[in-house]
């Protein structure tokens, strides 16, 4: 197929033409630079050029929450205008963003026909089918993960699972209509943000009782119907902190309550708080304030071994921190200390540059890099009586704690204090 494909950001659009993709994930650049040597891809800021040489037109725009977090659709309103002053008849519109159960219909169906004057059903296709990908693997879940298909009638599920069928090897999965398709996108998110709460919950439990969380997570597991979650600093990305807001508009107009859910959020947000207070009980351990104390913050990405920090709980970790006095250094090693400079953080070269004389460790995501360091050589380049705060399980507490160093670490409470 020919694909053209469409952005707003100028800049965008410029760097997918010459083969540059506009974010970072293995395989991409390889494959964007082939399809636009062969002239199977381009790209342009005018939808409606596009849309007029399309007989097919996916909409995959952000759907975000606004300060007071709720739903934020104008980019889905904007794309859904500009594609209807174009769409040409016997088209077909997939819509993949995240949504509210509803949106497709009530938004999406409605601003294409009042542009383009043409009937959903009718004159032109619908259906949704909502993105399943994680940022480092997204390559591989677009083509593989089992995909849910719903449509305004029969015509358009089959024309869009033929669409479909030609890049995705996994399972179509179709339901019997758009609004079931919508709520299976936001039950399988908000089914994972409030198991890591839940797992959240326990972990600052076993703190205080002296369990391992993981010990117990583990022989939990071997229940069949056991699934409980690893618990961490926070959930970032740009579904499980967002999407669960999406849901909790539409139960409001209902006059349903979604209690679990709220809760949930409020546990996992306030994780980063948690985070700092491990830090504060391990220096004051050491005999050390927060206040003045020089800590490095490994990892700024919201997940192992990818570059994003949408919504990552580090940011927030390393913004109390400094409220508390801290001088705070960050490394991860998917970002240049350029980049990480440019943003606003203390950043050095190395590894080694980052933890010299720290008085403090935190650890945030389980890159590859950071599980590969050696305990010795870690502890050895902090400061005197030095605190490792773990928040990925990552270091074996008998470990840390024999050389000397004091160890914390997220529901690892045999050994706080």
């Amino acid at each position: 197929m020919k694909v053209v494909g469409c952005d707003t950001n100028p800049r965008v659009v410029e760097g997918v033409s010459k083969g540059i993709p506009p974010l970072s994930e293995p395989g991409l650049p390889q494959m964007l630079k082939r399809f636009v040597r062969e002239g199977k891809l381009k790209a342009t800021t005018s939808t409606e050029e596009a849309v007029r040489e399309s007989g097919v037109v996916f909409i995959i725009v952000p759907t975000l929450i606004d300060r007071d977090k709720k739903p934020e659709y104008t980019a889905v309103e904007n794309a859904s205008r500009e594609v209807g002053k174009s769409l040409q008849e016997n088209s077909l519109i997939i819509f993949e963003s995240t949504c509210g159960p509803g949106v497709t219909e009530r938004l999406v169906k409605r601003v294409v026909e009042k542009h383009s004057g043409l009937k959903a059903g009718e004159k032109f296709g619908l259906a949704y089918c909502p993105i399943r990908a994680m940022s480092g693997t997204a390559l591989r879940d677009l083509s593989h993960y089992v995909r849910i298909l719903g449509a305004i009638d029969n015509k358009s599920l089959e024309a869009s699972s033929e669409v479909l069928r030609t890049f995705v090897r996994g399972e179509i999965h179709k339901v019997r209509d758009i609004r079931t398709a919508e709520a299976a996108k936001l039950f399988e998110t908000i089914y994972r943000d409030t198991n890591i709460a839940l797992a959240n919950e326990f972990a600052m439990f076993c703190e205080k009782i002296g369990i391992d969380y993981n010990e117990a997570m583990r022989a939990a597991n071997t229940q069949p119907y056991s699934h409980l979650h690893s618990p961490g600093v926070g959930v970032g990305g740009h579904c499980l902190p967002v999407y669960p807001y999406l849901l909790e508009a539409e139960a409001d107009e209902v006059e349903e309550n979604m209690r679990l859910i709220k809760m949930a959020r409020q546990v996992n947000d306030g994780m980063p708080k948690h985070a700092v207070r491990l830090v504060a009980s391990g220096l004051r351990a050491a005999g050390k304030p927060v206040a003045r104390s020089r800590i490095t913050v490994l990892g700024i990405a919201y997940r192992q071994n990818a570059k994003e920090t949408r919504f990552s709980p580090a940011v927030e970790l390393i913004q109390l921190l400094k409220r508390r006095g801290a001088r705070v250094t960050v490394f991860d090693p998917k970002y240049t200390s350029s980049e990480l400079k440019q943003t606003g953080y203390d950043a050095k070269p190395t590894l080694k540059m980052s933890i010299e004389k720290a008085d403090c460790v935190v650890l945030t995501v389980a890159h590859d890099e950071f599980k590969q360091m050696k305990i010795h050589d870690l502890i050895s380049a902090m400061s005197r009586q030095p605190v490792i705060v773990d928040g990925t399980h990552t270091f074996d507490p008998v470990a840390v704690e024999k050389t000397g160093a004091i160890y914390r670490g997220i529901g690892t409470g045999t050994w706080t204090k």
